[in-house]
């Protein structure tokens, strides 16, 4: 057996203890959702059938999506100017007339540095009869990724902030661990990469930019074990970041809120 042969060997038996740890982890855990605890902890969850399903909801269809109704927005990349001054009245209308804007994160404590991420809970699935009467749904988890702002009419960089789905959609690793790429040659969109399957998103539209791309031997388990699903796209919710930094999610219309 060569070096390669050996290097490539090691890796896999790396993914599989790293497979076998999270088995261990999440024994009893039972079915439903994830909780917040599992989205920070679990080391490889996502690529275990064995796993409970986390609970995502399905990806809202938004009015404007791409665009969401602003001049340019949807040809623009990160740094270019916009016109700040209709996007704000846009946005602060609906701010303040919409019940599923809601507070998840603090700027300079969560979200302090370009491509940091965090898990949030917001908005629940709705309720069902149990074997114990009515039990309430589960809450949804959601990634907050900062990414790059752009530069207004002011001449003041704004900051982007954005919010997806707290698991991939290819193996269900929560994409808190993702990685981070701004808007680079070859590609305009920042995206957001798995790192259990290698999966790559847009962090604009949600779209698969690289669906299981089985590139070394973790990524190619990941991809036998999840390559029937087919790929799906990621939510992503429109986002507000006021000028004392709090950061807030709308959720999709008609979402359950405590």
């Amino acid at each position: 057996i060569d070096i390669r042969q050996a290097s490539s060997l090691a890796m896999l038996l790396c993914g599989l203890s790293l497979l076998a740890g999270a088995a261990s982890a999440l024994a009893g855990a039972g079915a439903g959702a994830v909780s917040l605890g599992a989205v920070h902890g679990a080391a490889a969850p996502a690529l275990l059938r064995a796993a409970a399903p986390l609970r995502v909801p399905a990806a809202p269809e938004m009015k404007g999506k791409g665009s969401r109704g602003m001049p340019k927005k949807a040809m623009m990349r990160p740094g270019d100017m916009v016109n700040t001054g209709a996007k704000k009245r846009m946005m602060a209308r609906d701010f303040q007339q919409k019940k599923e804007w809601v507070r998840v994160a603090k700027l300079e404590d969560d979200l302090a540095a370009k491509g940091s991420t965090k898990a949030v809970e917001a908005g629940r699935a709705p309720g069902g009869m149990g074997p114990t009467g009515f039990q309430e749904g589960s809450k949804y988890i959601w990634s907050l990724v900062r990414g790059e702002g752009y530069y207004g009419e002011d001449g003041e960089e704004e900051v982007k902030v954005f919010a997806t789905d707290g698991a991939c959609r290819a193996c269900k690793f929560p994409l808190t661990r993702g990685v981070w790429s701004g808007a680079q040659a070859g590609c305009d969109e920042q995206t957001l990469t798995c790192p259990a399957c290698g999966t790559r998103y847009s962090l604009e539209s949600g779209e698969p930019l690289d669906f299981l791309p089985g590139d070394n031997p973790v990524h190619w388990l990941a991809k036998v074990a999840n390559e029937k699903n087919g790929p799906q796209r990621l939510a992503v919710l429109p986002t507000r970041v006021s000028k004392s930094g709090a950061v807030y999610v709308r959720l999709p219309e008609n979402t359950i809120i405590d």
